[in-house]
C-alpha cells in the first residue's frame, strides 16, 4: 500500500508530460536555412521538401508532424525549433 501514492504521482507526472508533448509544434525560420536538407532526410513522416527554386527546405506538411525532434537535432543552422 505504501507504493500506491508513488505510483499515482508517477502516473500524474506521465499524464502531464503527455499533455505537454501533444502541444509541441515545429517552428521553422526559412531565413536561417542554407539548404543542407538533413531535415528532409531524417523526417519519418515526410513533412519537408526542397524549395523548387531556392536552396532551402520547406515545411510542407505541418499537420503530419509527430514532433519527434529529428529535424531539430539534425539542422546545422538552428533554423528549426520544437516549441510548446
Amino acid at each position: 500500500m505504501a507504493e500506491n501514492p508513488k505510483l499515482l504521482d508517477l502516473m500524474l507526472e506521465h499524464l502531464e508530460l503527455a499533455r505537454t508533448l501533444r502541444k509541441l509544434t515545429i517552428f521553422f525560420n526559412p531565413e536561417q536555412c542554407t539548404g543542407v536538407w538533413e531535415c528532409i532526410q531524417v523526417c519519418p513522416v515526410n513533412c519537408w521538401e526542397k524549395h523548387p527554386t531556392q536552396r532551402q527546405a520547406v515545411f510542407v506538411h505541418p499537420d503530419s508532424c509527430i514532433a519527434c525532434n529529428a529535424c531539430v537535432l539534425q539542422c546545422p543552422e538552428g533554423a528549426i525549433e520544437l516549441r510548446v
